[in-house]
């Protein structure tokens, strides 16, 4: 009997141990990032001394050497902007008025930190990271159960392998019971790793040199539209980038 009981939790500790590794959704990590002068990119404008470029992360190379995983799969296209200030001005950029512009015409408005961190956790990149917390808990305590088990048994108490089960029965449930606490918490992460790297509102004092990625919408844009205030003169200039989407 207690042998009997023993080879099902072995069972279910290898079970948990297979959910835990077939997970194919890589981490959203966030990592440093290379780029080159605005001006050596196409989509390259000059205003006032300010060179700006934007370049969109549509592969799926790129977006992983950059964040780990492939963004896409969050229905998100990040748009690297770059911009240097080699002019006298000092200028601003609120990363909520990019907006992307398809073929047809139809615009759309750059997602927020908070908005592109739910997408990340409703996707299969964020169902990955929240299974495996839980599974990993889960053969945590199969493992401990199955331990008790075999000491059980092998001082001849059979109860033991039964106890054994209603602990691992126990903390499934509890680990089940916390999945949307998890899901909260890997919400807050995501947010924190693509605002590590976000550009979202930014001043441009004469000589900076600064980047930072914009959240979109993953659609076949043809035109990346910004607007630019030169806060020196207390001027707008509302500016369009050609861009082309790949996959």
């Amino acid at each position: 009997m207690t042998s009997s009981i023993q080879n099902k939790d072995h069972r279910l500790l290898c079970l948990v141990l297979i959910i835990t590794f077939s997970a194919c959704a890589a981490p959203l990590k966030t990592d440093t990032v290379s780029f080159k002068s605005p001006v050596s990119y196409p989509s390259h404008q000059e205003v006032e001394g300010l060179h700006l470029a934007i370049d969109a992360i549509d592969s799926v190379d790129r977006s992983e050497a950059i964040f780990g995983t492939d963004l896409k799969e969050a229905n998100i296209l990040p748009i690297h902007l770059i911009v240097h200030n080699q002019g006298t001005k000092e200028f601003e950029i609120n990363a909520l008025q990019v907006f992307g512009i398809t073929a047809s015409g139809e615009i759309t408005a750059a997602y927020s930190l908070q908005k592109s961190a739910e997408h990340v956790r409703q996707s299969s990149i964020g169902t990955t990271a929240v299974t495996g917390a839980i599974a990993g808990a889960v053969a945590g305590a199969a493992a401990g159960a199955a331990v008790g088990a075999a000491i059980g048994g092998a001082a001849g108490d059979a109860s033991a392998g039964a106890a054994s089960g209603a602990a691992i029965g126990g903390a499934t449930g509890g680990v089940a019971g916390t999945s949307a606490g998890l899901s909260d918490s890997f919400t807050m992460r995501f947010k924190k790793e693509l605002a590590a790297l976000a550009f979202e509102d930014r001043v441009i004092y004469p000589g900076d040199l600064q980047q930072g990625f914009v959240y979109l919408k993953w659609k076949p844009y043809q035109k990346i539209r910004m607007k630019l205030f030169n806060i020196t003169d207390n001027k707008v200039h509302e500016l369009f980038f050609p861009v082309a989407v790949h996959r």
